[in-house]
């Protein structure tokens, strides 16, 4: 559920209690408001648990509020929280300053607390909006799976991960068979509400916390399996390939059967090395061609392949 703009979470940076006080009066409709009288505790904070918003005391005593907001944007994970100043300076210099680096206000004291209250709530609503716009260029917008992107981005993360825990993870390219023929026979609307029927019976057999699926294209999926070895990845596989043809829908367009099927290629590594982008090229790579194999093959099945034996023949579990 989609968290009101009072759900957000504050964190107050400033080396003067008497001014941290303040704010958290101001501010006490926010159900999470933390604070911190140091830079570095700011940046520990951040990264424990990224706020929605930071306002940020331009200068203390460890760490000047710039060098703060310059450790932050330097943090992937925490470089979109938006982050206002809030100082006593008057000089436009440093207004400009902090602006530059990336700070989207800036609030002089004394404050009016109308004032904080209206722009920490712009801000919240802006920073919300920003999340939407990014949650959907990473979302399938007819089956509320991850896209390419989307599949991309974790499938570095998990190869990341399985280097770091010494874990195998599979990937798994799922196609539907025969999608062209199926559309030609039965119209959009019908191959439409079938990639659908698929798209969620890959998430209901797709079931552990970690396992995560994406549409690729319009009749074609992916699955990442993390701390899966080759045989618990084709288990999944043939699981997920079994209960599309139980879901029973027609296709008197198929070769293979009288029922809509798919085919995939399943790719493993039982312990990544460092570089995930080499590796995920490589699990990419052995899973489309093990893909092309289950097809060539006569499709509706699943094949492995073996991306740690380059130019070996991928192995046909049917």
């Amino acid at each position: 559920m989609r968290k009101s703009i009072s759900e957000a979470s504050l964190l107050l940076v400033d080396d003067d209690p008497t001014i941290i006080q303040l704010l958290s009066r101001i501010l006490s409709n926010y159900s999470s408001v933390r604070f911190a009288t140091t830079g570095a505790d700011a940046l520990r904070l951040a990264r424990e648990d990224p706020p929605d918003l930071i306002l940020l005391d331009a200068q203390m005593g460890d760490m000047s509020g710039l060098q703060v907001c310059e450790a932050l944007k330097a943090d992937e994970a925490l470089a979109g929280v938006p982050v206002i100043f809030v100082s006593s300076h008057q000089e436009a210099e440093l207004e400009v300053a902090v602006l530059k680096m990336g700070a989207v206000d800036f609030i002089r004291k004394p404050f009016n607390a109308s004032q904080v209250t209206a722009r920490v709530n712009t801000q919240l609503q802006l920073k919300r909006l920003a999340d939407d716009l990014r949650k959907q260029s990473r979302v399938d917008g007819d089956t509320g799976l991850g896209n390419q992107a989307a599949c991309d981005q974790m499938l570095l993360r998990e190869l990341a991960r399985a280097h770091e825990a010494g874990q195998s993870i599979c990937f798994a390219l799922v196609d539907i068979d025969f999608s062209k023929s199926y559309e030609s026979l039965y119209g959009p609307n019908l191959a439409q509400a079938s990639i659908a029927a698929v798209a969620e019976t890959l998430r209901r057999n797709a079931r552990r916390a970690g396992d995560y699926v994406a549409r690729l294209a319009r009749d074609k999926f992916a699955l990442i399996l993390p701390d899966t070895d080759a045989e618990g990845g084709l288990h999944v596989v043939h699981r997920v390939l079994d209960a599309v043809e139980a879901l029973d829908i027609s296709h008197q367009g198929s070769s293979v059967s009288r029922h809509l099927t798919c085919s995939a290629g399943v790719a493993c590594l039982a312990a990544p090395a460092a570089g995930a982008a080499d590796a995920s090229e490589l699990l990419s790579r052995a899973a489309a061609d093990a893909l092309s194999q289950a097809k060539l093959g006569g499709r509706a099945q699943a094949v492995l392949a073996s991306p740690e034996a380059p130019g070996a023949d991928p192995l046909l579990l049917p």
